[in-house]
């Protein structure tokens, strides 16, 4: 018997070439056969040859993982933090068990009730919120895309179901699996047959979930058949993700009565967010026919999700590829509007990318959003609105915190051209503050205007205050960005593909954005020391006021240029290795 022959791996992960061999071979038909250890073939359509894929496929996810941890520190970092979060779920979920569950609360009884409204409302909008965050953030894993295994000729089902299996061995289904069943005993009080069915439900809720985000995926993957519509795409669903998670919010500062809830609760039990939870009341108030009814419901729902996955697969076979329409553009641009030097060239090319990229123009409604947010407080709490412009600098300067990874392979023109890291600095964070200005000017406008702190002298003071707070904040992000952002990267997504990331990298997409969250608000200290000192020198009102605008502004300024210089320095000592990181990503996508 000859080996195996090897495929060639071309824009395929490392080690889906021997994985693959090792599971089959493809004859000289394009499908694929199933080779056992005692040398006998047979058709991958059987269910050895599935079962031996579906194996192959957990080990691929599992060995892409760990090498992920092998090529820099920050991922080991970051997947001992997720591992971190992980613990606390689990423990969260006992001790909630362990606190709660002693207590009798029989089906029926006001209690019951309670208990069965919070736990379906709360499960479905988790599930919804969870849902729209792995569209929106996470997106399907690009090494376990099923187009990356269109040249081994799998059967599409036995693709798909080994996928979706891999899917449920992976370490985020494995946590939301143990914190289910940590939180199966606070039914012991009540009813052993909840408990039972409760912790049975568990990888029933993973699994209705992880379906309803795969097939989610890669219907909006496939719908959006050009990158702008993808882009489009993307951007919309941010704000639809963030309506779900202020959606317990708008609930509760509404005043909606506890009946209500109930019936909220009862209409979410039929659908596939809330079926799963709803199971274990059904058993204890021996609805038996209601959970074989809300059981097959969740079935049907799989189902469903399996055949949107297997159409969205091979339609993407028949027309994926397409090109969009050319677009003749005249002139040459922004490159019209900026200095006649390398960093104006700089600036025009990152303002021609932001003005595309949809995964960039994203993050400028955050802003927007906290502030919508904000809005739907109780009308005694108004001034809330004032966070918006506060946390605006740092959400829009997150965006730099990672920008060389956005610019891609396109750094490597820079490199060949020679252009100095202090110019390649500068271009940028003069884009950058321009945006950041204008936007926190006219956002901190429509809060005075909100709250009326326009009509008093001294509110307006406060106004000032709160402005110059926001742009200081914002100007030190972008100098801690200037620096981090060619020493922390991290792979994002390909701008024609955003619903998806690299494989073991979203711990590291979490992680590195709150390291310079932390840091840009660190370098703001001096700020809150001068305003110290000045209370304590007995100055008041428009001392004070002054005291406070003109440290923000002085400290954020500092802060930036020193961040400039120092990132030029950095990014000038690193080219060669962030081209390295640069392919290394591109390998991925």
């Amino acid at each position: 018997m000859t080996a195996p022959e090897r495929v060639p791996d071309i824009g395929t992960p490392s080690g889906v070439t021997a994985g693959t061999a090792k599971a089959g071979r493809i004859d000289n038909t394009g499908r694929m056969s199933k080779t056992d250890e005692s040398g006998e073939s047979g058709e991958s359509g059987g269910i050895p040859g599935a079962s031996n894929t579906t194996v192959t496929l957990i080990r691929l996810r599992w060995t892409l993982t760990f090498a992920s941890l092998k090529h820099a520190p920050q991922r080991v970092i970051a997947t001992v933090a997720s591992l971190i979060f992980a613990v606390c779920l689990v423990a969260a979920a006992v001790i909630t068990a362990m606190r709660f569950g002693g207590n009798a609360m029989p089906a029926g009884t006001h209690a019951g009730d309670l208990l069965n409204t919070s736990v379906v409302l709360g499960g479905a909008v988790a599930m919804l919120g969870v849902l729209l965050f792995q569209l929106m953030y996470v997106g399907q894993a690009s090494a376990m895309d099923p187009q990356k295994f269109k040249l081994f000729g799998i059967d599409d089902g036995a693709l798909t179901r080994g996928l979706f299996i891999a899917g449920m061995c992976g370490s985020p289904a494995i946590c939301g699996m143990l914190a289910l069943f940590a939180f199966a005993p606070i039914y012991r009080g009540t009813s052993a047959a909840m408990t039972v069915v409760a912790a049975v439900s568990a990888p029933v809720t993973v699994a209705v979930l992880l379906a309803m985000s795969k097939a989610l995926i890669s219907l909006f993957t496939l719908l959006a058949d050009s990158r702008r519509a993808r882009g489009w795409l993307y951007i919309v669903s941010m704000p639809l993700c963030f309506f779900v998670l202020q959606l317990p919010n708008m609930l509760i500062s509404s005043g909606v009565k506890e009946v209500t809830y109930a019936k909220y609760a009862a209409v979410a039990a039929w659908t596939p967010f809330g079926a799963a939870f709803q199971l274990p009341f059904d058993a204890g108030r021996g609805r038996w026919g209601l959970l074989v009814a809300r059981l097959a419901m969740i079935a049907v729902t799989c189902l469903l999700c399996y055949r949107a996955c297997l159409w969205c697969l091979r339609r993407e076979r028949r027309v994926g590829g397409r090109g969009g329409a050319a677009q003749m553009r005249r002139g040459i641009g922004i490159f019209a509007r900026v200095p006649d030097s390398v960093s104006g060239a700089i600036s025009a090319r990152l303002a021609t990318y932001l003005r595309r990229d949809p995964r960039q123009l994203v993050m400028y409604a955050a802003p927007l959003l906290v502030l919508v947010a904000m809005l739907l407080q109780p009308e005694g709490v108004r001034n809330v609105v004032w966070c918006a412009p506060l946390m605006g600098g740092l959400m829009l300067a997150a965006i730099e915190g990672n920008g060389v990874a956005y610019d891609g392979l396109g750094f490597t023109l820079e490199v060949l051209s020679g252009v100095r890291g202090i110019d390649d600095r500068r271009g940028r964070v003069r884009v950058h503050v321009v945006i950041m200005l204008a936007y926190l000017t006219l956002l901190s406008a429509v809060c005075m205007v909100m709250t009326g702190t326009w009509r008093h002298e001294t509110s307006l003071g406060m106004s000032v205050m709160v402005w110059a707070l926001s742009v200081g904040l914002g100007l030190c992000a972008i100098g801690v960005a200037e620096v981090i952002s060619p020493v922390f990267m991290y792979p994002i997504a390909p701008a024609d593909r955003p619903f998806s990331t690299p494989q073991g990298h979203a711990a590291s997409q979490v992680l590195i954005p709150l390291m310079h969250v932390f840091v840009s608000m660190m370098a703001l200290l001096p700020t809150v020391l001068i305003a110290i000192a000045i209370v304590v020198t007995g100055v008041e009102g428009f001392g004070l006021l002054l005291g406070v605008v003109f440290a923000a502004l002085l400290n954020g300024v500092g802060v930036l240029v020193l961040g400039m210089w120092l990132g030029g320095i950095v990014l000038g000592e690193r080219q060669l290795t962030v081209l390295v990181h640069l392919r290394d990503f591109a390998s991925l996508q």
